[in-house]
């Protein structure tokens, strides 16, 4: 599991977990990542399109792309971007209210 990539960010969009994988993977030291906004591995070009999709999922509660394997566009560090193949999970507290999400790459 340590060499997965795994990233998580609040409901702002802000990192807050960010495993070694994602650290081998990206480029992007864990001190780099941390409390950053997920623009951090968005490219520009996606990046509209990606927080509107990110507001409505964080809204409604859900997510077309949810439990799907799927490619995200990644900005590596190096300023290369790739198609990185993840899955998405929006995480929610008891009441079933999305707290964040989750996408574990590879």
């Amino acid at each position: 599991m340590e060499n997965t990539a795994i990233v998580i960010a609040d409901t702002a969009g802000a990192i807050c977990f960010w495993s070694k994988g994602a650290q081998r993977a990206f480029g992007y030291p864990v001190e780099s990542a941390l409390g950053r906004t997920l623009d951090l591995i968005v490219p520009e070009e996606f990046r509209a399109s990606h927080w509107a999709g990110f507001r409505r999922a964080v809204a409604s509660g859900s997510a077309a792309l949810e439990g799907q394997p799927g490619g995200f566009p990644v900005l590596h560090a190096d300023g290369r971007v790739e198609n990185v193949p993840g899955t998405l999970t929006l995480l929610r507290n008891g009441g079933g209210a999305v707290v964040g999400c989750m996408v574990v790459f590879g």
